[in-house]
């Protein structure tokens, strides 16, 4: 065959090879989609606004112009979270259509979910087999499925509810609502970049989760000096190192300052007052050891010893990719090593100090991806123990059908399960009152209302005076926050009609929301303008 006709031959399969990449291209694309919507769906959302959105949405709703939340006294306090917040102002702004919040979650749940699988088929080898791959994707979506969470809590206790995929004292990445912390999914996602020898981006990503909630700070440091050290290693040269770690630097600085600004105080004496309240008084739930280490701790402490144990032996069999490269089980043993060994060493110092700063840097935060990056690992391997000692590789068929028929299941308990939130929401005994104000506010109005009503705001647009759940960061602000909790506490608890007025005088609230059999609602002053069963909107009027 002479040169020319061996170029035709060539010109001619480079068409039919191109053709077969972008087919595989789809094909992937849609597999990511719909293993995207699945996931999102079994995994299943609460609906808008709870928990904490009601204090991380509060800032770009107020700048957007939602309602009348700009004259909100919290929403003019220091923003622990701008970014997050320019992002909920700049979506509001664009398209001020609700759903697009349950999307956002959507992909970042996906984030999640590819970045663990990625992750798992590194070690694994799962894409090599489309058994092993299904049949992983359904363990591990059943896992951390809303049915799964609701069996857990309903038998086991709502301490176990996310046994699989949450940290330790209540904090884990995705929870059930879009948050800041539903970010640290780029954590996993940097981790699965970092072991695909894409260095930069992995940084990039922690960068990302560190942006978005600054309590990723610690997280992203060890992982930064993870990636530098093990880089290192394989290259034994500093310049690639030295380019992540200051790379990592320079971006994290403006999180650094706005987080040393927000955090910071004008006297020792303020900012230890004010932390005290928020470990002791606010957060005790996410601060205090004495008030989360249960027995799900040392469920979550197994699964990560045993990933690491798992990783030591596959590390044994896995050859070596490249001349002085480490495995990538070797590498990911000491990822999941050393930040639960710090984890586990700041937690005992704090225990044994006491130290509040340490508590508010949440040291064991790391177990929030620690605990599902261990568990998708030991996910994988079973997928794998069970292939090879069970021959399900001549039951592919029937392994990819019952798979898939598994995880529409596991989506459809949790479109059953966010049905039934959103109903149960909807049936909240403060709807009838809030829907009411939702009507009828007007600017230069605020609310004083029971501190435990934590959705009014957003749920009205109407600013309030005080509430529990949402909380400042600043010093100062965290005082004033504790001066409000106490005074609308005390006038919940029992109060007169003078004490109704004096305070609505020099505290500055227009309106307050009255429980019926409140002796306020008495008041000639307090003029009723709505009421249902349990509770009654009233105007307060100065005395004649």
């Amino acid at each position: 065959m002479t040169l020319e006709d061996q170029r035709l031959v060539v010109e001619e399969q480079q068409p039919e090879q191109g053709s077969a990449r972008n087919r595989v291209l789809i094909r992937n694309l849609v597999f990511i989609v719909v293993g995207t919507i699945l996931f999102a769906l079994a995994y299943a959302q609460s609906p808008l606004y709870t928990s904490n959105q009601n204090q991380y949405f509060l800032h770009g709703f107020a700048e957007a112009g939602f309602g009348y939340l700009n004259e909100d006294w919290l929403a003019n306090t220091l923003d622990p979270t701008p970014v997050f917040s320019k992002l909920i102002e700049i979506s509001w702004r664009v398209l001020p259509w609700k759903p697009v919040f349950y999307l956002f979650f959507a992909v970042l749940a996906g984030i999640l979910l590819f970045s663990l699988l990625g992750i798992a088929n590194l070690i694994w080898g799962l894409g090599n087999s489309r058994p092993k791959k299904w049949l992983y994707l359904a363990i591990l979506i059943g896992l951390f499925s809303a049915g799964l969470r609701y069996l857990s809590a309903r038998f086991m206790g709502l301490a176990w509810e996310f046994t699989f995929d949450g940290g330790v004292a209540g904090q884990r990445l995705l929870g059930t609502v879009l948050q800041p912390s539903t970010f640290g999914v780029f954590l996993i996602l940097s981790i699965y970049l970092f072991l695909r020898k894409k260095g930069g981006w992995a940084v990039v990503c922690l960068l990302v989760a560190t942006s978005f909630h600054p309590t990723y700070l610690l997280s992203a440091a060890i992982l930064t000096a993870l990636y530098m050290g093990i880089t290192f290693w394989e290259t034994r040269n500093l310049r690639a190192p030295l380019a992540l770690g200051l790379g990592a630097l320079i971006g994290v600085s403006p999180i650094l300052w706005n987080t040393l600004t927000t955090f910071g105080g004008n006297s020792r004496s303020v900012s230890a007052e004010a932390r005290s309240v928020l470990v002791t008084f606010r957060i005790p739930h996410h601060a205090v050891a004495a008030e989360w280490f249960d027995t799900t701790v040392l469920i979550k402490l197994i699964f990560v010893g045993l990933a690491l144990v798992i990783l030591y032996f596959a590390n044994k069999q896995e050859p070596a990719r490249h001349k002085g490269d480490l495995r990538v089980s070797t590498k990911l043993f000491h990822i999941i090593l050393w930040p639960a060994l710090t984890a586990m060493a700041l937690t005992l110092v704090q225990v044994l100090t006491q130290n509040v700063v340490l508590a508010l840097l949440f040291p064991w935060r790391l177990s929030t991806w620690l605990v599902p990056l261990s568990v998708s690992l030991i996910t994988g391997w079973l997928v794998c123990w069970s292939f090879e000692h069970y021959q399900l590789a001549r039951y592919s068929g029937w392994v990819i059908a019952l798979s898939g028929i598994a995880v529409v299941i596991f989506s459809g308990v949790g479109i059953s399960k966010s049905v039934i939130s959103y109903q149960q929401k909807q049936a909240l005994s403060e709807q009838g009152v809030m829907r009411y104000v939702e009507a009828n506010k007007r600017p230069g109005e605020t609310y004083l209302i029971p501190l435990k009503m934590q959705d009014f705001r957003l749920e009205t647009g109407a600013p309030v005076y005080i509430e529990f759940k949402s909380i400042p960061y600043k010093d100062v602000d965290v005082l004033e926050w504790r001066r409000r909790v106490d005074l609308a506490r005390k006038f919940y608890e029992r109060t007169r009609c003078r004490k109704l007025i004096d305070l609505a005088e020099i505290e500055g609230f227009t309106h307050a929301i009255l429980p019926v059999d409140h002796e306020t609602a008495e008041c000639k002053q307090a003029k009723l303008l709505f009421q249902d069963e349990l509770y009654g909107v009233y105007k307060i009027v100065a005395p004649e």
